[in-house]
């Protein structure tokens, strides 16, 4: 018997709005689960043709522990480069593959990462949560346990797909050009004719271009990004800082490749030409750097480095062709931009008081779904004490260092290196800059030990290094409101042609 119309209807609408109330997808204060059912030969599939991108068909099923939501018919397939190939296998999720416009929970799309290789588990997640603390765009993560066709099939971290909802999300519009870079993504130049650059192969197992346009692709419109490169490879001498700031926003570099030094992320750029997004801004026509796939982050080493004490003044390969690099931290000013980002971060971001907790919370948190993950112990044998001893010790030649030490180490390496003389950065800088009153009220003074430097603009950041307000075309103007400061400490930056100056102070 048919049922009727209404009743249908009714039901449609009701379980829409039992979706619409759920916003826990990726809420990483709790461990949700994964259900996928998908025919056995079809999962089959996907084991034998590890380098296919096709989704088969499965029901989804996402469970809060509070609520419980069904999806037919979504997308499901393998994900990743290397990770293909390893036995505990990372997955793509599609929620509109086979059903046109659908979202839930606001997303398309959602990646489920294995982290075989991280005997923690939690180095990638981290990484995002620290990236965001320095107050860049945010990529939401979360962890999940994950089990198809009825078995456990470990832990997984789940992260928000990079695409037109996340520009959404994160810049309010989804209208610019979104280029995903891979390896060997060096911004080198290779002429004005866009198509040699659409022609670059990566160097992912699953191939595609190494600058690949993920938004606008019926355009395939490259100038842009051929100008930034083109502009790298061309400086001209003298505006060489105005001309790069004019299409690039620098500051957004410079803290993204701080923070990458920082937790010795040495696959990304810098180091390794490797995995960043690049995102052509409408809103001022700059283009803006986020880094992704930080797995290889906090001490882990494929090469026999040492992550941990690296020269943060001189992090970036020299073995290569690196412009974006190479060009702004040859700046005189943007250098010190950059070690100002360092000292910031190391002073906060990663600072084991502030971290350790969080490591901490996360560990009891995902601790018996890791134990339970047996897929996590394939590939490198990692046992359960592995997991525990992790977070305070070495495990192996791939983790020579374990998680809290990493960072113990990370951040006094980088203040002796930024200081070597010993003589810490508030001494030092507020030798030449001074900030009156201190605490400050409704607005703050500030002057310069060398009268002669001409003071350009200001910048007033929280300690997670993201700036609250901003002061342009000063000219000798040394008097800022700051009545609109929330209670706490705060750094003022000041900046001349040629140097940049800092020094905290109190807003009461």
């Amino acid at each position: 018997m048919k049922k009727p119309v209404l009743t249908v209807f009714l039901g449609v609408i009701l379980a829409a709005a039992t979706l619409a109330q759920s916003n826990t997808l990726f809420d990483d204060t709790r461990l949700c689960s994964i259900y996928i059912t998908i025919p056995a030969d079809s999962l089959q599939v996907i084991y034998d043709s590890v380098l296919s991108d096709h989704y088969f068909m499965a029901r989804f099923v996402f469970d809060d522990n509070a609520t419980r939501d069904t999806l037919e018919n979504v997308g499901f397939r393998l994900r990743g480069n290397t990770s293909r190939a390893s036995k505990k296998k990372s997955f793509k999720i599609s929620f509109n593959e086979y059903v046109s416009g659908r979202k839930y929970q606001g997303v398309k799309k959602i990646n489920l990462n294995g982290e075989h290789n991280d005997p923690t588990m939690i180095r990638e997640k981290l990484y995002y949560d620290l990236w965001k603390k320095a107050g860049m765009v945010e990529r939401r993560t979360s962890f999940v346990k994950m089990y198809i066709n009825g078995s456990y099939y470990g832990l997984y971290t789940n992260l928000e797909e990079m695409e037109k909802e996340w520009l959404t999300r994160v810049y309010k519009e989804n209208g610019g050009n979104l280029f995903k870079c891979a390896w060997p993504a060096d911004l080198v130049y290779h002429g004005p004719d866009q198509q040699t650059y659409k022609n670059l192969e990566n160097g992912t197992v699953t191939g595609g271009r190494v600058y690949e346009l993920q938004t606008n692709k019926s355009q395939d419109d490259y100038a842009s990004l051929v100008g930034l490169i083109t502009m790298l490879d061309h400086p001209t001498v003298g505006t060489f800082p105005s001309d790069i700031a004019s299409i690039l926003n620098v500051d957004h570099y410079l803290k993204a490749l701080a923070l990458d030094v920082a937790t010795g992320n040495w696959d990304d750029y810098a180091y390794n030409k490797n995995n960043f997004y690049l995102y052509d801004n409408p809103s001022d026509s700059t283009y803006d750097f986020i880094t992704y796939d930080p797995d290889n982050t906090f001490g882990v080493d494929w090469e026999g480095t040492d992550w941990a004490i690296r020269d943060c003044r001189n992090w970036v390969n020299t073995n290569m062709q690196l412009p974006l690099a190479q060009k702004l931290l040859a700046v005189p000013v943007f250098f010190n931009r950059y070690k100002l980002f360092l000292d910031t971060i190391a002073n906060t971001v990663i600072h084991p008081d502030s971290v350790f907790p969080h490591i901490d919370a996360y560990k009891a948190l995902i601790q018996q779904a890791a134990v339970a993950d047996t897929y996590r112990t394939l590939d490198y044998g990692y046992t359960v004490a592995d997991f525990n001893n992790a977070f305070i010790k070495a495990i192996d030649l791939h983790t020579p260092y374990g998680l809290k030490p990493f960072l113990v180490k990370r951040k006094q390496s980088i203040l002796n290196q930024l200081y070597p003389s010993g003589i810490k950065d508030n001494a030092t800088q507020n030798r030449n800059l001074v900030v009156f009153p201190n605490p400050a009220g409704e607005s703050i003074s500030f002057s310069l030990a060398d009268p002669s430097v001409q003071v350009i603009s200001a910048q007033i950041l929280d300690l997670s290094g993201k700036v609250q307000l901003e002061f342009d075309n000063l000219h000798g103007m040394a008097i800022l409101p700051v009545q609109s400061l929330m209670l706490g400490m705060y750094l003022l930056r000041v900046s001349s042609p040629d140097v940049v100056f800092q020094a905290k102070f109190i807003k009461k």
